[in-house]
């Protein structure tokens, strides 16, 4: 039987194989970073060996393939500049997600030698009304986490001896597939002063350039694009910049439809000219 060349069953195969193309042959596109992502990765920089910076993993399954390689490329320039990273969550399905991303990245070679409770700890999920948590957080971090996501008590771990609330993080960083850093700003950075950066969904960024825009946070890191350019500032490819190939071969097979389309349609309406 022969399958006409706009067939779905023909198009939607060719999609599949140009996203799998783009995911298996590494090729790195031209990235030139943008200003807010330039800025959280040189804020990051200039901090102190040994401070702490909290990860919030605010997001769902939904915005995995997005806020993943976010989190990802962060993580390891956090641990990679012996800064310590406290990880938790206000989203109950963020909960695992936050813990794969803090065991995939501390278990590749560079970071083996980092400790649970001394370097990082990933706290997890904490139920309630996200004001009042974060002021629990800035009066004590043990109150409001005395656990850490494998119910290891927190009390005794090295890390909450160097920070006690959230006076004493550097730098917060909301990974953001929602809501959460309207609550962030004014209840976490502003009240007690510390620098915010978000990093998001594509569709969510252009609402959050007014933060950025008003200064209320320091740096902005959207959708795969955001995460290529930090990837691209690290100097490690992940799954940001593989991801912008699969993207671009993806908008580069529409084209070619669009443009197909329309010459076969041209093609067609002058072959029935020619037969009346």
């Amino acid at each position: 039987m022969r399958v006409p060349w706009s067939d779905p069953r023909l198009i939607f195969p060719l999609v599949a194989g140009a996203i799998a193309l783009g995911l298996v042959v590494h090729v790195k596109p031209p990235i030139t970073p943008q200003e807010p992502v330039v800025a959280v990765y040189n804020y990051i920089q200039q901090l102190p060996k040994g401070s702490v910076v909290l990860l919030a993993v605010d997001f769902d399954p939904q915005a995995l393939a997005e806020l993943r390689p976010i989190a990802e490329a962060v993580l390891r320039h956090c641990l990679r500049q012996e800064l310590h990273v406290v990880g938790m969550t206000f989203g109950v399905l963020g909960a695992p997600l936050g813990y794969d991303i803090f065991r995939k990245v501390t278990s590749e070679p560079e970071f083996r030698g980092k400790q649970v409770g001394v370097d990082y700890v990933y706290l997890g999920f904490k139920p309630g009304d996200m004001t009042q948590i974060i002021t629990n957080m800035g009066e004590n971090l043990l109150t409001a986490f005395p656990q850490d996501y494998q119910n290891r008590p927190t009390a005794t771990m090295p890390l909450f001896q160097q920070v006690k609330s959230l006076k004493d993080v550097k730098y917060i960083i909301d990974l953001a597939a929602g809501g959460t850093p309207d609550t962030w700003i004014p209840f976490g950075s502003d009240k007690y002063k510390i620098p915010l950066a978000v990093g998001c969904t594509a569709v969510m960024g252009p609402d959050l350039y007014v933060r950025l825009n008003a200064h209320q946070i320091n740096g902005l890191i959207a959708g795969l694009r955001g995460a290529a350019d930090y990837e691209t500032l690290l100097g490690t490819p992940g799954l940001g910049i593989g991801g912008m190939f699969a993207q671009s071969l993806i908008h580069l097979l529409i084209v070619a439809f669009v443009i197909a389309s329309n010459v076969a349609f041209l093609w067609r309406g002058r072959r029935r000219k020619q037969r009346g």
